[in-house]
């Protein structure tokens, strides 16, 4: 699985669990990296992960399971800010920005499945047009 799939084809959260188990390959992480406009340094703690071991991996080698689950977290509430924010460039600017509801940036929440779930209310509060 890559990272277009998961932003194109929208899977079903079995298949996304599956995918997690299984392991995503690491230039997952780095097209995640890209997306996002961060480098792997600044994605790596939210994938309670290093650099220096992310860096270890083959760009084909997959990933341990808690690294590929919150890898296809983050793309997750990526591409709902995608589709409630319309562009790429303004779902990452979104996530980048301090969020007054979240007191942080939503990004910075996304190390935690309980951060991601916060970051997910409030894009549902955006779209049914709930200031937020």
């Amino acid at each position: 699985m890559n990272l277009a799939e998961v932003l194109q084809e929208q899977p079903s959260l079995k298949n996304l669990t599956a995918a997690a188990r299984h392991g995503v390959p690491r230039k997952f992480v780095d097209e995640l990296a890209q997306v996002l406009d961060i480098s792997l340094r600044d994605l790596a703690p939210l994938l309670h992960a290093s650099e220096r071991n992310l860096r270890r991996y083959q760009p084909e080698q997959l990933l341990p399971a808690d690294v590929s689950d919150r890898a296809l977290n983050i793309a997750r509430v990526f591409e709902r800010a995608l589709d409630v924010l319309d562009t790429p460039e303004r779902a990452v600017q979104w996530l980048k920005q301090p969020n007054r509801a979240l007191g942080e940036a939503p990004l910075a929440l996304l190390a935690t499945t309980f951060g991601a779930e916060q970051v997910l209310a409030i894009l549902g509060r955006i779209e049914h047009g709930v200031f937020s």
